[in-house]
C-alpha cells in the first residue's frame, strides 16, 4: 500500500488515488487502516465521518478565502466612487472651516449695547485699521469706524494752532488708556452715522461713558453743533 503500519494505523497517502481503480471506503478516513475502521462501533465511525467532514469544510473555507477575489469595478462604478470620495472631503473641509469660525468668533459690541466686547487696542497710524484709536473721539472697534456721538475733541491732523495738537494728543492717549482699561459697549444715538459714514455711538467702558471721563479730565467738550475753534 505504500505505507507502513503501525498500532493498526498505516503512514503513507491513503488519500491518494494511484489508479483507475474505485477508490475503497476506508481510503480518507482520518488515516485509519480498514481493520481498526471495521472494528469501530455505529457512533465512532459517525463520529469520525463528521469530524472528516467538518474538517474538509474547513479547509474549503480557508481556500475560497485565500484565493477569493473581488469583483473588479466597472468604469461607472469607478467614477462613483472618486466623486463619493472627493465630494466627502470637500464636505470636511468646509465643515470643518465653519466650525472653525464659529469657534474663533468674537462676540460683537452691537449699536444697541447687546452685547459687550474686550479688545486690544493701539494707534491708527495709517488712518484705519481693525481695533485702534484715531483721535480723542474716533476708534476702529473690529473694522467698524465708530465716532463717539456726544463728545468733540481737538484735532490731530488738520489742527489750526501748537496748543490744538498738544492737546489732541493728550485726548488720544487718554482714550487709548480708556478702550483697553475694559469692556466696550456702544450705544445707539438718533442719528446712526456722520456725513464721512462714520457710525456714531456712545462708548461705554466697564459700564462708564467714555464721553463724560474726557469732557471731565477737560480732554474734550460735548458736542454742540458745528464746528468750534480750540485755538
Amino acid at each position: 500500500m505504500g505505507g507502513e503500519r503501525k498500532d493498526n494505523v498505516y503512514r503513507g497517502q491513503f488519500g491518494r488515488r494511484r489508479s483507475n481503480a474505485p477508490r475503497p471506503k476506508w481510503q480518507g478516513t482520518d488515516w485509519i487502516s480498514p481493520e481498526a475502521y471495521q472494528a469501530l462501533s455505529r457512533e465512532e465511525k459517525q463520529e469520525l465521518a463528521s469530524r472528516r467532514q467538518q474538517v474538509r469544510g474547513q479547509r474549503k473555507q480557508r481556500n475560497f478565502q485565500r484565493y477569493r477575489r473581488k469583483p473588479r469595478r466597472g468604469f461607472g462604478g469607478y467614477l462613483r466612487y472618486k466623486a463619493t470620495v472627493i465630494g466627502t472631503a470637500a464636505a470636511l473641509i468646509i465643515g470643518g472651516g465653519w466650525i472653525g469660525d464659529r469657534l474663533s468668533q468674537k462676540p460683537v459690541a452691537t449699536a444697541t449695547g447687546a452685547s459687550s466686547v474686550r479688545e486690544s487696542f493701539h494707534f491708527c497710524h495709517t488712518g484705519g485699521g481693525t481695533n485702534c484709536v484715531v483721535d480723542g473721539d474716533t476708534i476702529w472697534l473690529q473694522g467698524e469706524n465708530i465716532r463717539i456721538a456726544d463728545i468733540d475733541a481737538p484735532e490731530t491732523h488738520e489742527y489750526d494752532c501748537a496748543s490744538e495738537k498738544a492737546l489732541g494728543d493728550r485726548a488720544t492717549q487718554r482714550l487709548l488708556q480708556l478702550v483697553n482699561s475694559g469692556t466696550i459697549t456702544l450705544k445707539s444715538v438718533d442719528r446712526d452715522a456722520d456725513v464721512y459714514g462714520r457710525k456714531l455711538r456712545l462708548v461705554l467702558v466697564d459700564g462708564h461713558d467714555v464721553g463724560d471721563t474726557l469732557v471731565n479730565e477737560g480732554l474734550a467738550r460735548y458736542y454742540q453743533g458745528g464746528k468750534r475753534p480750540w485755538c
